[in-house]
């Protein structure tokens, strides 16, 4: 199967171990896993699963911060056709109480230093889901023996969002394989250059994995084989030292993009590795665009539209459209993407 008709975690995860064994496929802090230690490590994430009961179809919840274990358990999960919930780690526990129910999550993963939030959260339920810390579920997987398991496919779940409309409860929106990874063909075929990647790329996740702007960094690197450098929340300084530590790529929000551009650490930081800064979810002022473009001057500068329902970008702004001088199309969220 050619690279570009693979539309499943399962198949790509496989891939790049034979590929690229060697390299980086996620880090944090200094941690790393290298894409053949993901297969094997998966393999175990994936006995852990079924050993709990756990088959396609069903739901598993994340409360935390950014985390690689978190992108572990997601990619694995979804090998299995199993929905990985992330849920916002600054909701009130009715909130997550509510996502938990709404889901019928059979697992709820938590961070350290959520386990009172949790145990709110699950004594406002009727029927909650058993709690496990990362040390348990670290433990558990170590110990598993991975085998043989049926693999999900294109059409299978394996993502559920939750995005909040101007009524009511926010709703979960279901992603199956095919939606996270099709985008990405006829994007490969229309030759755009910011659709391709170097083998010595690396993208940066600090947005929120409990929206798309998280989780779709993680989604996007393991789709281009590249590296995924995971930091647990957005700060500006995390985000001048992954400039150090050599990314290529990042998605950013304006007011996080403000920050950084105007820390102080910025004018002495060497951002030459930085190939394209994807930006969106608010508006930017054309002042701030301006400062960011002659901040990090060897960068494209992409304006990304989407929506959760979407898995990401489907309107964008591209380089040549980013002008010092400022124009009308600087405020805009571009063009359709291919497809």
């Amino acid at each position: 199967m050619a690279e570009h008709e693979k539309l499943t975690f399962d198949e790509l995860i496989r891939h790049w171990a034979k590929e690229k064994p060697d390299q980086v496929a996620l880090e944090q802090e200094g941690s790393a896993l290298t894409f053949a230690e993901l297969e094997d490590r998966s393999r175990k994430v994936v006995a852990m699963l079924r050993a709990r009961g756990l088959e396609k179809g069903d739901r598993i919840a994340w409360l935390g911060k950014n985390a690689r274990h978190y992108f572990e358990l997601f990619y694995s999960a979804a090998r299995l056709g199993i929905v990985m919930v992330p849920i916002g780690w600054r909701l009130a526990a009715p909130e997550i109480a509510y996502i938990l129910g709404d889901t019928g999550a059979k697992l709820l993963f938590i961070d350290e230093g959520f386990g009172e939030l949790a145990d709110k959260a699950c004594g406002q339920m009727d029927a909650a889901p058993p709690i496990v810390d990362t040390p348990t579920a670290r433990a558990e997987i170590a110990a598993a023996q991975p085998g043989d398991f049926a693999a999900a496919g294109a059409d299978d779940a394996v993502l559920q969002l939750y995005t909040s409309g101007t009524t009511g409860n926010p709703k979960g929106a279901v992603l199956t394989n095919a939606n996270l990874f099709s985008l990405r063909l006829p994007a490969e075929e229309a030759a755009q250059p910011w659709s391709s990647w170097d083998e010595d790329e690396a993208i940066l996740i600090c947005m929120p994995c409990a929206h798309i702007g998280g989780t779709g960094l993680g989604i996007m690197a393991i789709a281009a084989g590249i590296r995924a450098i995971v930091q647990a929340e957005f700060t500006p300084d995390g985000v001048l030292d992954a400039f150090e530590q050599g990314i290529t790529r990042l998605f950013i929000v304006p007011a996080a993009l403000q920050m950084v551009v105007q820390h102080p650490r910025a004018k002495d930081t060497d951002m030459s590795a930085v190939k394209y800064v994807m930006y969106g979810a608010a508006p930017i002022p054309l002042d701030l665009l301006r400062e960011a473009v002659q901040t990090i001057p060897g960068a494209g500068f992409l304006q990304c539209y989407g929506m959760t329902e979407t898995t990401g970008t489907i309107a964008m702004l591209p380089p040549e459209d980013h002008a010092l001088d400022g124009n009308q199309r600087m405020r805009s969220a571009g063009k359709a993407v291919p497809g």
